[in-house]
């Protein structure tokens, strides 16, 4: 563009665009292929000014940049009011002129033109938060608000779901509902406008919509999901007990594509207390209602590890028609909870109503769930005791295995294998430096002749002993352990095996605590002349024996309780 027509334009300067009338019927354009009607909607220039590039040239109207804007869009993004209601005016005055060479519709034309985004400039407007242009817009051409752009985003729908923070933001909204007679109200997957202001806890612009639209409170979007299941996801109270004053009924909506969900499946997944007390206040009886896998509400609260919500739960009378209540899989909440041995529900083993022997479809009570979970932790121990403080036991491994379950397990809590090859690298590491400290001992060799030659120099002192006492037992430990993993390993018994590997792991234990003793004196004879330093250096690997103590006593534990 002539850079002294560019600057004309941004400046606003009227005469100067008088004098360059035939630069502008010259088709000037900017990089982006902006126009000078273009340029003048970027600025804040008078209507005046737009009115007389229009005189000048009035083909510059519905003219697109390279993004396939007209100066509409660039007006409506840059809130520039005076502009765009002089280019409609404009556009108004083709159509009402018999003359004007037959361009009738010029001003929906204009309204309706898209970018490149399949946004509108009333989309534009909306976007960024203009509301006196939508104001000015949807007044001059109701339709316009049932445009769609390529997002599947109407006019109405992007003003609830985009426009937040602002100040004026529900304007927007309340222009469109009131100057637009029918305006669409979709937006992508399916969601509705409402929908969007259930996410945003919207409760003005909730009870508009449904002023206007009473049956959209029941529009699903394409997952089944309904506004209530949006205000419960989001924390959304008001909107949420707007809905249900509306129409206690969309309590009852089951989201057929995820897994049949109500909306109290969903804020008990999520552990939003006030939701789910508010759902059961208007809709008392929706706690019976399960999931399109059989899990009721409490299946659920124990399933994704939500105390607030369990604990509340647990608390209504209700709750023992929960208790036993069996899934798809034929599992209890009580076989949920032997599976999530992270969640306390004590309460839940504790209930009197609760059977703490009951099977699933596996045949499995609670207790066989826990002890053949792939869980290895300090939980698991608590729940089995819980369990079998209750009366809960086991069912015959025979019929376990008859139903092919410990041939999937293998019958070890863990990935017993695995376990073993790094148990057995521990354990031929610690033979070989067990091995070879014994015959590098502290102090050395008597290499004078006489008759102590080649005898322990320390061999007297109680240090000395000790060391060769505790590195003795890490060695015969560690390879007593590299013994029983062969062993194991060639057992075709699988609860055997089991065996073979539970007692070399705790030989490893013991041989990795008897190591560290046989660092710790052996130093200790050697620095006994600095007794500051060898109290020091005996203090500090003290603190490793505690530990070795508590993991030997949890693993014999942990693998008594799974027998």
């Amino acid at each position: 563009m002539d850079p002294s027509l560019y600057e004309a334009v941004q400046e606003g300067n009227l005469n100067a665009i008088r004098e360059k009338k035939e630069l502008v019927s010259t088709n000037q354009l900017t990089p982006n292929k902006n126009t000078v009607l273009h340029v003048a909607a970027q600025f804040d220039n008078s209507m005046e000014f737009a009115l007389e590039i229009l005189k000048i040239d009035g083909s510059l109207l519905c003219e697109v940049n390279s993004d396939g804007e007209t100066a509409l869009h660039v007006a409506a993004r840059n809130g520039n009011k005076d502009v765009g209601e002089q280019m409609m005016r404009f556009a108004k005055s083709l159509d009402e002129d018999p003359e004007a060479g037959g361009r009738g519709g010029a001003l929906k034309k204009l309204l309706s033109c898209r970018n490149r985004n399949g946004d509108t400039a009333l989309h534009e407007a909306i976007r960024n938060n203009r509301p006196s242009m939508v104001d000015l817009m949807t007044k001059e051409d109701p339709d316009i608000a049932n445009i769609a752009n390529n997002e599947l985003e109407t006019p109405l729908f992007l003003a609830v779901d985009i426009v937040q923070g602002y100040e004026n933001w529900i304007m927007s909204v309340n222009y469109i509902l009131e100057n637009c007679p029918s305006p669409a109200y979709t937006g992508p997957n399916g969601k509705t406008a409402l929908h969007a202001a259930a996410s945003y806890n919207q409760k003005q612009i909730s009870e508009n919509l449904l002023a206007k639209y009473p049956t959209v409170i029941m529009e699903v979007d394409d997952c089944g999901w309904s506004a209530l299941h949006y205000a419960t996801l989001c924390g959304s109270n008001e909107v949420a007990e707007k809905l249900l004053k509306a129409d206690k009924s969309i309590a009852y909506i089951a989201a057929e594509k995820d897994n049949d969900k109500t909306a109290l499946h969903i804020a008990t997944c999520r552990g939003k207390v006030n939701e789910i007390e508010e759902i059961l206040a208007y809709c008392p009886d929706c706690w019976e209602m399960v999931t399109g896998d059989g899990q009721n509400i409490l299946h659920l609260s124990v399933k994704f590890e939500q105390r607030e919500a369990f604990n509340f739960i647990m608390k209504k009378s209700w709750v023992g028609n929960l208790i036993n209540q069996k899934d798809a899989e034929g599992n209890t909440p009580l076989h949920v909870y032997a599976s999530t041995p992270l969640f306390r529900g004590r309460d839940l083993v504790n209930h009197p109503r609760a059977e703490t022997n009951a099977l699933n479809k596996k045949h499995m009570t609670p207790l066989d769930v826990i002890r053949f979970s792939n869980v290895h932790s300090l939980g698991k121990r608590s729940v089995i005791r819980e369990l079998k403080a209750k009366g809960a036991i086991s069912q015959n491994s025979l019929l376990l295995k008859k139903e092919g379950y410990l041939e999937k397990k293998d019958v070890a809590p863990m990935d017993i294998r695995k376990a073993a090859n790094t148990h057995l690298l521990v354990a031929t590491l610690i033979t070989t430096v067990a091995f070879a400290a014994g015959f590098t001992i502290p102090g050395g060799y008597d290499g004078n002749d006489g008759p102590n030659e080649g005898l322990a120099i320390l061999s007297r002192k109680a240090a000395f002993k000790a060391f060769i006492i505790t590195d003795s037992l890490a060695m015969v430990c560690s390879a007593s352990a590299v013994f029983l993993y062969v062993i194991g390993a060639i057992s075709h018994n699988k609860l055997q095996r089991a065996l073979w590997y539970s007692s070399a792991s705790e030989l490893v234990i013991v041989a990795m605590g008897a190591m560290v003793i046989a660092f710790m004196t052996g130093l200790y004879t050697v620095l006994e002349h600095s007794r500051e330093l060898a109290i020091i250096e005996c203090v500090i690997c003290s603190f490793c024996l505690p530990f070795f103590y508590l993991l030997k006593n949890i693993h014999l534990k942990d693998f008594l309780n799974d027998l």
